[in-house]
């Protein structure tokens, strides 16, 4: 057997309130980024990259996930930075995929943010 724990599942929860709590304080030091993040993201899922645009868009977005990690490395924007950003570990085939995973956890952030501080959306 191996000597890894295994974390218990109010471990995980934790864990997850705590990121969701660094996220939302990169949120609050860099609203223009985190704006700009969403409209990102929103253009990636709906729209077709060119794979000749693929490595400006990701550099684009990674760098702005970059500015987001200001706040801690435990916060989300640490792990969409390093799996996004080419010169990390992002790869095209994935780009995708990790940008609508990235648009549902930026979905829980907001649905935090509204039941913990009684944000209104304004349009």
């Amino acid at each position: 057997m191996s000597d890894i724990m295994v974390p218990t599942i109010d471990e995980l929860i934790k864990r997850r309130m705590e990121s969701l709590n660094i996220s939302e304080k990169a949120i609050v030091e860099h609203p223009e980024e985190y704006r700009e993040i969403k409209k990102t993201i929103r253009y990636i899922i709906s729209k077709t990259i060119d794979i000749g645009d693929y490595y400006k868009t990701a550099r684009k977005l990674g760098l702005l996930l970059k500015k987001m990690t200001e706040s801690g490395n435990q916060s989300i924007f640490y792990y969409y930075y390093t799996n996004i950003d080419p010169l990390q570990k992002g790869q095209v085939q994935y780009f995708r995929a990790t940008c609508m995973d990235l648009e549902q956890q930026l979905h829980c952030i907001d649905q935090q943010r509204h039941r913990n501080r009684n944000i209104r959306v304004i349009q």
